[in-house]
């Protein structure tokens, strides 16, 4: 990125060791160019990312642009070329995104039972204006008298 640099110093030495920065808290790791094992190092350091899902972990770096201090994101497709041009103790913010929880994912769906599906079903029928002899054809006793015979 032109106009681009990163804000810690540039070193001549090769990476083999990088800071992770967890909000206040900062923790020199070994560099691993393996997205999957730089999670793993992220575990290691810090106990309470131990039960996050890994994608909600996302990895980023603080560039100075334009006079400016920004944060990039750094994708797990981006890590292994990100972290060949890492310097040594360069600062990596670990930001953990929320949970998404669906508001809808809690919700049971009504569980009806059986009785009282068949007593609405004779509350519907018997409040029907069909005559005396429709109405006992169709009750709930008529219903299940003429099930008994088949």
């Amino acid at each position: 990125m032109a106009g681009c640099r990163t804000s810690s110093r540039r070193s001549p030495a090769a990476a083999d060791v990088i800071t992770y920065r967890l909000e206040d808290k900062m923790m020199y790791v070994p560099l691993d160019r393996d997205w999957r094992e730089a999670l793993s190092q992220a575990r290691h350091a810090f106990e309470s990312l131990a039960k996050v899902d890994d994608g909600r972990i996302t990895f980023s770096i603080d560039v100075i642009s334009d006079g400016q201090r920004r944060s990039i994101g750094i994708s797990p497709s981006a890590w292994s070329s990100v972290a060949s041009h890492l310097t040594r103790y360069e600062v990596i913010t670990i930001v953990v995104k929320p949970e998404v929880v669906r508001a809808d994912a809690e919700v049971a769906p009504p569980v009806y039972s059986l009785a009282s599906s068949a007593l609405e079903e004779k509350r519907s029928l018997s409040s029907t204006s069909l005559g005396s002899r429709s109405e006992s054809k169709f009750s709930l006793k008529g219903v299940l008298q003429a099930l008994r015979k088949e």
